[in-house]
Formats: C-alpha cells, sequence, structure tokens
C-alpha cells in the first residue's frame, strides 16, 4: 500500500468518536472535525515534495498541537468518570492513554527528525513520519475500541 493510501486508511480509522463522556458540542470542535483536519494534513505532508518542506512542517506541527489536545480531551474525560469506573476499566482506560502517550511521543520524534533531517532524506523522512502517524492512529483505534465496548 502507498504512503498515501494508508493514509488515507489511516484518515478513514481516524473517524471513529472520542468517547461521550468527552464531547461538548457546544464549546468543543467535535472529534471527526479534528480526526478529519489531521487526517488531512498528514494526507497533505505525505504528498508534499522537499520545496514545499516549510509547508509540510507547519502543517504536521498544527496536527501534533490537535493530536495534544485530543489526548487531553480523553485524560479529562478519565478524571471526571473515574468514581463511576470500576478498577478493570480505569486500568484499560490508563493504560489506552498511556500507549497514546508514547505513539505521540515517537510521532514527536519523527517530526523532529522531518525537521532537522536532510533535505536528500526528504522522502524517507516523510515515510518514517507516516508510519509513525499510523502505530498513532491504531493506538487511538483501540482506544476508542475499548471506549465503546464499555
Amino acid at each position: 500500500m502507498t504512503t498515501l493510501n494508508t493514509l488515507r486508511a489511516v484518515g478513514l480509522i481516524a473517524l471513529l468518536a472520542v468517547p461521550a463522556a468527552a464531547q461538548d458540542t457546544d464549546t468543543l470542535t467535535t472529534s471527526e472535525e479534528v480526526r478529519a483536519e489531521i487526517s488531512e494534513a498528514m494526507e497533505a505532508i505525505a504528498a508534499y515534495s522537499e520545496q514545499e518542506r516549510e509547508q509540510a512542517l507547519a502543517e504536521a506541527r498544527e496536527a501534533l498541537n490537535q493530536l495534544d489536545a485530543e489526548i487531553e480531551r480523553r485524560e479529562q474525560a478519565l478524571r471526571e468518570n473515574w468514581s463511576e469506573m470500576s478498577d478493570a476499566a480505569r486500568e484499560t482506560a490508563e493504560a489506552r492513554l498511556r500507549d497514546l502517550r508514547q505513539a505521540r511521543n515517537r510521532l514527536g520524534e519523527r517530526y523532529g527528525a522531518l525537521e532537522s533531517g536532510a533535505s536528500s532524506a526528504w522522502d524517507e523522512l516523510k515515510t518514517g513520519f507516516s508510519d509513525a502517524w499510523g502505530a498513532f492512529s491504531e493506538a487511538w483505534s483501540a482506544a476508542d475500541e475499548d471506549a465503546s465496548n464499555k
């Protein structure tokens, strides 16, 4: 599967919702909107040439900021629902958030490589970033799956 097709598939996976407790549609952007924006940015990054590097980096930075905000929403939902959760549900939710944070950290590392890497390695760096995004998306999907099974 090509990187662009992989990112499109990831984008479809990414359309799963954040747990309902974390959503307030009157004041917050919906998870679907955030995921669509992030997916679009990731697709754009995969398509940028080395000459468009600065634009790709700007979009990647914005996507990372949005991911951080989404993770914070999930953490807030966990805090708000903590007293109502079983010990097993707490452990699972904490593990999934830990997985998301670790995947986000790897994505951040790949962003750093994308930002500081040599121009001649642009395509390889983009692939590494795309792979890290795929791993993050898988962790996000697993967290959503666990949340919907509760």
